[in-house]
């Protein structure tokens, strides 16, 4: 409808009828994402440029650019919502990278994850040098 068709009986149905764009979306709900960490225009560094933590697509936001929001895999929403350029889907969102091994019993050890606050035990079969 051009704005030369717009009435005082037609407005309403202007005003409803709302544009949707036919892109389709680069990640999908319930895909593991990681976000990208913050680095200035020209800031350079050995770090990764993405967090070891992993979060779950919960909602697509059809804005313009289309936004995306998060939950930890805890299940507790991240505030904000994230644009397409700054998630990337994990590759293999099963394998966590152990910092350190904290303690050995037997065929067990206690590790701390990188990333991650918890500590845990589990089997030495479980962890790939």
């Amino acid at each position: 409808m051009r704005p030369s068709e717009v009435t005082a009986d037609t407005t309403l149905k202007a005003y409803t009828h709302v544009k949707l764009f036919n892109k389709t979306h680069r990640f999908k709900v319930g895909d593991v994402v990681r976000i990208s960490k913050y680095k200035s225009v020209f800031e350079k560094g050995y770090t990764p440029n993405w967090s070891c933590e992993l979060f779950k697509i919960t909602k697509i936001r059809i804005t313009n650019p289309v936004t995306y929001l998060l939950e930890d895999m805890k299940g507790s929403p991240v505030l904000g919502g994230f644009y397409d350029q700054e998630l990337q889907i994990a590759k293999h969102p099963d394998v966590y990278l152990v910092e350190k091994i904290l303690r050995r019993k037997k065929n067990k050890v206690y590790v701390k994850w990188l990333g991650l606050n918890e500590n845990s035990w589990i089997a030495k079969d479980n962890i790939v040098l």
